[in-house]
């Protein structure tokens, strides 16, 4: 497969969170933003719903695009373990990554 660069300007605040929640998961905002276009092509569609609420009017609410975030990712990868495919992740203490399987059998990943 072919691989692209993509280049975005985000909000740094909204960028430190996002990296939060995609650490506590294991991954990185790389793989965390690679999820979500996969889904997107996948579904063909945005993977929660737009609306012009008030809160739109007023701005956006930062916390229900982080749980829409959250919630996608987990469906991915619980759809990635229902296939049998397994989930990069990152093991932050011995600050390797690895890929873990559905039956919970991990293989690291060499650095070199």
């Amino acid at each position: 497969m072919a691989e692209a660069r993509l280049n975005i300007r985000v909000d740094a605040g909204i960028k430190e969170q996002a990296e939060s929640v995609f650490q506590k998961l294991g991954l990185t905002m790389s793989s965390g933003v690679n999820i979500f276009l996969t889904k997107v092509a996948s579904e063909q569609r945005i993977p929660f719903s737009l609306s012009l609420d008030r809160e739109d009017i007023i701005g956006y609410d930062a916390y229900k695009i982080e749980q829409a975030m959250v919630a996608c990712v987990r469906e991915e990868m619980a759809e990635y373990q229902r296939r049998g495919s397994p989930i990069a992740r990152y093991d932050a203490k011995a600050e390797r990554a690895y890929l873990e399987y559905p039956d919970g059998r991990r293989e690291y990943i060499d650095s070199e």
